[in-house]
């Protein structure tokens, strides 16, 4: 008898145990259709769309009119928070350092300004 009670009370953890793995697994796929994209992610859709890729390095993202934007805790080079901007350049991105923290009206600024220099470091494609 007390061997049928311990299965009745182990089958019954077991079923409870389903729920809560079925909620994890449920709470999960909702934090990864949220998370925020990824640098790469973000880099391939700027080299995609042809469009400058601004990267927020230690700061909130805010929205840059007719750009690709993505946050950073960090960044290659980049020691303090500022923006990297990646300007479509052939096949890939040129890279402009801004310190600080400009504005969206900066960032379009040195957009619009930008001329093309081969010189220039080119971004990474992962972080």
């Amino acid at each position: 008898m007390r061997s049928v009670f311990v299965l009745i009370l182990m089958s019954n953890a077991a079923i409870a145990a389903e729920p809560d793995a079925a909620r994890l697994r449920a709470k999960a796929a909702l934090a990864l259709a949220f998370a925020p994209p990824t640098y790469a992610e973000q880099y391939a859709k700027a080299i995609q769309e042809k469009k400058p890729l601004v990267v927020f390095v230690g700061r909130p993202i805010q929205p840059v009119g007719s750009c690709v934007c993505v946050a950073c805790d960090s960044f290659a080079d980049v020691k303090t928070e500022g923006v990297v901007i990646g300007l479509p350049d052939g096949g890939g991105l040129r890279r402009v350092d801004l310190p600080g923290e400009p504005t969206a009206e900066t960032i379009q600024t040195t957009i619009a300004a930008a001329k093309p220099d081969r010189r220039s470091a080119q971004l990474p494609t992962r972080e």
